[in-house]
This record gives structure tokens, C-alpha cells and sequence, in this order.
């Protein structure tokens, strides 16, 4: 355990000074917020710098190196220093005791999960393989887009900007992945809640003082750790159903103690995410309890830098936007694309729909005034800014990249609409028609709906109107977000679960936005001097507040076996105790293979969410051949990973060396893996043949690495 302790102080103080280059920047943003936008200075530093390295990669003028890294974020404090003297902002009364706390909570938290996420450190399972693996290729590239390590000769076709920062964090700090990877879950639980903490203490900054930390905690909490009311089955006989029964007809039997254990220790934490049939509608808490370091949870630290500035932006009396507020703020949703594709147009969507609010001073009534030259100019402008800020960001990325959706696609079209395409709506007939029982919809979003319907209706504090405002218009996006999956959806090659990623990605959002609101209506309300609405009001929310509020103990109980054994941080203890040889074989690989090298290996073509590229994942050295569902996904057809998993079993199956040469040699592979993965996905193997084209140059008990000439 001391080990860790010291690679975890290692980890915070590179994050703090990447934080102190991108503070100027924060200060620049939010000059007037308690902490003077301290809070963001880490992110907008990470983001910026990595940034910086892969836009000068891409263009192959900087080498993906450890001193660029070190250069970038010099670059970026230097530039955010410069701006902010240039600007003459003030840098004499800092709020040192502000920033001393918000450090040690960001501290404090990352050492709790990391703690925590010790018990349970293996990266395996779910997709860990291919967050591994992408995280490992980047740190072996030169230049970018780095290869993909499932794919040979060709690069990543995902949204993998979110794996860079972590690449990034992990090249500047000299720590080994198998550590960092486990780390940056504690990281980004510490960036959640240290984020929403400094949006809440704005939002109630006309409160006391102890209202105000107070609230901004319990905001924090529910951001960041807190669930939703599928708990209320921790109270039922629990069920083994594809399609869960309404919870009022198995309700437990409460005439004793047991009955009431019974259900609490059966509830299975991960039913509060696939509780809609066919669905995902996952949320932060559950991410860092499965502790999958993927996409979505690697934009969450940008989605609150976008939530943020947007509160900054239309919040404040002053009602205009400076254009490099615009320009940041269209950065911010590129990088938040290039990490988690649906965050970037989430937010410029939002974006446009406050800067209209806005113009009309959020009063419907006065929507005539959209129809005048002047207003139109501006919003132009103002939003034009943005996209242009946003295309620029991303520009890079696209040329690389081919996306694999293929339209927006119709849920239930009408029958003589069936098959058919108008422009990008495609009206294509399903298997099943789904839609959400409204039943289940209130479980999963009734505590965010009681909670936005109770401050529509609530008069509080005049100087609270702007707020209410401005959080009211989230409440109306975020319905739309929900209520998007039930009408269309984002096709891809998934046909039963063809909305799942479409209400996962869109709700992700929905949960933290509306998490933000929920906790300031309560302390708003919870404060009021009206007594009968204040009681009415939180005789309603107690329940729901107890039920999102108990998630975080089911599913860490369960994933990390009650805390019981601490086994360290370190990634790969499971392949010890599994696949040791194989171990072996990744480390001697890693040892001799420089990581500005990227030799193509070859080992058996398993299924997705297996064992099998486990060589190609923790070396990042590319395979012919990796998950096929994955790369069916990412390369939008099934026939070109098809083709390869048929040439890898012709390899290992090959009854003579023609066949074995006429592989390797097509796709240049330098390394052929043997072990008992490869022996029982290939019965047929006959190593002899194997031996008189490749020679063997590590061998560990059952597994051997051969060198091909």
C-alpha cells in the first residue's frame, strides 16, 4: 500500500501543475466565482495541452514525446499567463484558503476511490481491454492518429481524444499505465465532483455561507455518486425477468427484519442501467463502479467545463458573451466530440437554444423580437462563432475519421413510411417497435421531474430569478433529450438494442445536468420561510432523495466485495493468477520493443468482451485480427474483420508453410503469438509448421513469442 500512496501523491502533483498552467485560462472564464474558476484550471490545462500535442502530431510537426508534453503544458500556461497580464487581470488577492481547500478535497477524493478502486484493480472485463488498448498504442505513436491495435495498418476510427489526455497524464507523469489507467477512475470521480461542487457554490452564492457549501456538497454528491430510484426494487422479492414487473406487485413482505435483509443484499446495481428493455441509460456513479475508463466517462470532466461556462455566460447581469468566451466554449464542445461523439452537438445545441432564450430575456412573450435584423446579426454572430470554433477543433479528427452512423432512423414508423429515407430521416421497419413505459420512465427520471416541476412553480428570491431561468431552460432540453429515443434514434449496427447507445448517450447528459438542478432546488426550497410548501415539497423528495441516494452502497459492495481485501493498484494482478505466461510474454514485449515501435503481431481472433487480443491490448502492438463485434462497429461492415479472422485461423490451422507465409507476409507481422488462448480457439494448430517459418525468441511456460523473419 505504500507503494501506492507514493504513485498516487506523484499522480496529484502533476495534476496540480497542469492545473496551475490552465488557471490563467479558468481565471480568464470565471474571474468573479468564489474560487476564480480554480476548479477548471486542471481540466481546461489537461484538455489544452493534450490538445496542443495532438493537433501539432496530427500534422507530424511534434513527436508524441515526454519532453512535448512537458513543452505543451509550458505552452499553455505561458500562453494563459501572458493573456491574463495582457488583460490586466488582477492577480493580488487570490483566494488562497478557497483554493487550499478545493486542492485537498480534489486530493482527498482521489485517494478515497483509488483506495477504494484497489480492492477490485483488474483491467478486465466489459471493455477495459479496448480502453487499455487504445491508451497503449496512443502512448507507442509518434505521430496521430495512432494505430489501431485490433486492426493492422490501419488507425482508430472512434472518438478516442479522451484516451489521449489520459495517454497524455501518463507520458508527462512517468507513470506505467497498468497504475494510471486504475487511477484517472479516481481522477475523474475527483474531477465530477470537485466541478459540480464550484458550479453549485455559484448557483447559491446568494445564500449564507453554510447553505451555500452545504448545497453545493449535497450537488456534488448527487453528480457524482448518487443513482436513481430503480432502488426501490432493493425493497421488492426482486426479479429474474427480461422485462421487469411493475415494483407495487412484488413488493417484499415488511412483517419482518428478514424479509426486508433479503431484498436489500439480492438488489443487482447494474439493473438500474438496462431497466427499460432493450435500453442503456447509465449514469456517473455506475461508470465508476464498473470502472470501464470509456469515452463517456472521459468527457464528463469536459461536459461540466461546457455546463459551466454556460451558467457563467447566461447567469450573469451583463447578457454579453465576449467572443472568446464563444470561441473557448466551441473548442470545448470539439474535444468533448472527439472524446464522447454526442456530448459536442449536446452542447452547442444547448448553447443555441440559451443564446435565443437569452435575446428574449427568457420571456416567450417576446419572441416577435427573433424577427428583428439586429437580433438576428447577433445571434448569427454569437453562434457562428461557436460552430466556427467547433469545426476548427475538430477538423483534424474528421479527416480521419468516417463515422459509423448512418442516419437518424425513425422508432415506429408508420407502415406505409416503412423502408423508405426523406433526406437523413430513415424510415426503416424494425424488428420490434419500442417504447417506454411511462411507468418505467418516472422510476428512472421522476426524482429530476419532481424537482424541475417544484421550481417552475416555486417564487423564491428575486435575485434567483436569472438562475431559475437558465436552469428551467435545461429542464425543457433535457425532456427533449429524454423523449428524443422515443421517436428516433442514431442507427448503427446494433438491430435489437437499436436505440441503447441513442438513450444512453443522450441521457448520461440528462443525469448530470439535471442532478445540478435537483440539488439547487432542494436547498432553495428546503430554506424558505413559507412553511407549508417547504414540508409539502420535502415530504415528496425525502423518499426519492433516500432512493438515488443508497446506489453507490449496492453497487460497491458488490463490485469491489465489500472492501475486504486491498490488492493495490496495479492493473494486471488477474493475469498472474489466470495467464501468467501469457504475463510474461506482455512484459518481455514491452521491455524489448521501444514504444516508438509499433511491429504488427498476430494472435487468435477472439470475440469482444473476452480474453482473447490480450497481447495486442497491453502491448498496444497492432494485431491482424481483434474484437469482431468492435471492429464491425467501428468499420461499419462486418466483411473487412471478417475476412481477417478467417486469414488468422488459416495461420494457425495451416497444414503447410505456403499458407503461413502467404499471411504473414501480407500483413508485414514481425511477432506470431502461441499460447493456451490460441491452442483452444485452434485445435487444429500444428506448431511444427509454425516453427519452420517464424523462430522462437521467449518462451514462458505454455506461451512462446516467435520472432518472424
Amino acid at each position: 500500500m505504500g507503494q501506492d500512496v507514493v504513485i498516487i501523491l506523484r499522480w496529484w502533483l502533476v495534476l496540480a501543475g497542469v492545473g496551475v498552467a490552465g488557471w490563467p485560462v479558468a481565471r480568464m472564464l470565471f474571474p468573479k466565482w468564489g474560487d476564480e474558476g480554480y476548479f477548471s484550471g486542471k481540466i481546461i490545462g489537461l484538455a489544452g495541452a493534450s490538445y496542443l500535442i495532438w493537433w501539432l502530431g496530427s500534422l507530424k510537426v511534434l513527436p508524441f514525446t515526454w519532453l512535448a508534453t512537458l513543452g505543451a503544458v509550458a505552452a499553455v500556461g505561458a500562453a494563459g499567463w501572458w493573456w491574463s497580464n495582457k488583460s490586466r487581470l488582477n492577480w493580488k488577492n487570490i483566494p488562497l484558503k478557497t483554493i487550499a481547500f478545493e486542492e485537498t478535497a480534489f486530493l482527498v477524493i482521489l485517494f478515497f476511490w483509488s483506495w477504494v478502486k484497489a480492492h477490485e484493480p483488474s483491467i478486465n472485463g466489459l471493455e477495459k481491454l479496448m480502453d487499455f488498448g487504445f491508451m497503449r498504442s496512443i502512448l507507442r505513436s509518434t505521430y496521430f492518429p495512432p494505430a489501431d491495435m485490433w486492426f493492422s495498418g490501419l488507425t482508430i476510427n472512434y472518438y478516442y481524444f479522451g484516451h489521449l489526455m489520459v495517454a497524455f497524464i501518463t507520458k508527462l507523469s512517468g507513470i506505467n499505465l497498468v497504475y494510471t489507467f486504475n487511477l484517472m477512475l479516481g481522477t475523474i470521480l475527483a474531477f465530477a465532483a470537485t466541478m459540480s461542487y464550484s458550479i453549485g457554490r455559484e448557483l447559491l452564492r446568494h445564500l449564507p455561507k453554510r447553505w451555500m457549501t452545504g448545497g453545493a456538497i449535497f450537488i456534488a454528491f448527487l453528480v457524482s455518486l448518487s443513482g436513481n430510484m430503480q432502488t426501490i426494487y432493493a425493497f421488492t422479492k426482486g426479479y429474474w425477468a427480461e422485462i421487469p414487473p411493475p415494483f407495487w406487485t412484488i413488493w417484499s413482505d415488511f412483517s419482518s427484519w428478514k424479509n426486508i435483509t433479503d431484498g436489500w443484499h439480492a438488489y443487482w446495481y447494474p439493473n438500474a442501467t438496462r431497466f427499460i428493455p432493450y435500453t442503456i441509460h447509465e449514469f456517473p456513479s455506475y461508470s465508476f463502479v464498473v470502472s470501464d475508463i470509456h469515452g463517456h466517462v472521459l468527457s464528463i470532466p469536459l461536459a461540466l467545463l461546457a455546463i459551466a461556462m454556460l451558467v457563467n455566460i447566461f447567469r450573469r447581469e451583463e447578457k454579453e458573451m465576449r467572443w472568446w468566451e464563444g470561441a473557448i466554449f466551441g473548442m470545448t464542445a470539439g474535444m468533448a466530440f472527439m472524446t464522447n461523439a454526442l456530448d459536442g452537438p449536446i452542447y452547442l445545441g444547448l448553447f443555441c437554444i440559451m443564446i435565443i432564450f437569452s435575446s428574449l430575456n427568457f420571456q416567450v412573450a417576446n419572441l416577435k423580437q427573433l424577427f428583428r435584423t439586429k437580433i438576428i446579426k447577433g445571434l448569427a454572430g454569437k453562434i457562428g462563432i461557436v460552430v466556427l470554433a467547433f469545426v476548427i477543433t475538430i477538423l483534424p479528427f474528421m479527416q480521419n475519421f468516417k463515422s459509423f452512423v448512418t442516419g437518424v432512423a425513425v422508432n415506429c414508423p408508420p407502415k406505409e413510411l416503412a423502408n423508405t429515407k426523406f433526406g437523413p430521416i430513415l424510415f426503416e421497419e424494425v424488428e420490434k417497435c419500442q417504447r417506454s413505459p411511462l411507468w418505467m420512465i418516472l422510476v428512472l427520471w421522476g426524482f429530476f421531474a419532481y424537482c424541475a416541476g417544484s421550481l417552475w412553480l416555486f417564487k423564491g428570491d428575486s435575485r434567483e430569478k436569472l438562475t431559475k431561468q437558465v436552469l428551467l431552460v435545461w429542464a425543457v432540453f433535457s425532456l427533449g433529450l429524454i423523449i428524443f429515443p422515443e421517436f428516433f434514434y442514431f442507427k448503427d449496427i446494433y438491430p435489437q438494442h437499436f436505440r441503447s447507445n441513442t438513450m444512453f448517450k443522450l441521457g448520461y447528459q440528462v443525469f448530470m445536468m439535471m442532478s445540478i438542478l435537483s440539488g439547487y432546488t432542494i436547498v432553495q426550497i428546503a430554506r424558505t420561510k413559507r412553511t407549508w410548501i417547504k414540508y409539502v415539497f420535502l415530504a415528496g423528495v425525502a423518499p426519492m432523495v433516500f432512493l438515488v441516494s443508497i446506489y453507490p452502497q449496492f453497487g460497491v459492495r458488490a463490485y469491489f466485495e465489500d472492501l475486504k481485501t486491498y490488492r493495490g493498484l496495479y492493473g494486471l494482478n488477474w493475469m498472474k493468477d489466470r495467464l501468467p505466461d501469457d504475463l510474461a510474454a506482455v512484459n518481455w514485449l514491452n521491455e524489448n520493443i521501444p514504444d516508438s515501435r509499433q511491429p504488427v503481431i498476430v494472435e487468435a481472433a477472439g470475440d469482444s468482451y473476452t480474453d482473447y487480443e490480450r497481447v495486442s491490448a497491453f502491448t498496444g502492438l497492432p494485431t491482424v485480427a481483434g474484437w469482431a463485434v468492435h471492429e464491425w462497429l467501428w468499420r461499419g461492415s462486418y466483411d473487412p474483420i471478417g475476412g481477417r479472422i478467417e486469414e488468422v485461423r488459416q495461420l494457425y490451422e495451416a497444414i503447410d508453410e505456403y499458407q503461413v507465409k502467404t499471411v504473414l507476409n501480407k500483413y508485414n507481422v514481425e511477432y506470431l503469438i502461441i499460447g493456451n488462448l490460441e491452442r483452444q480457439k485452434y485445435p487444429s494448430m500444428n506448431e511444427e509448421i509454425i516453427r519452420k517459418t517464424a523462430t522462437p525468441v521467449f518462451t514462458s511456460g505454455t506461451t512462446t513469442v516467435y520472432k518472424v523473419e
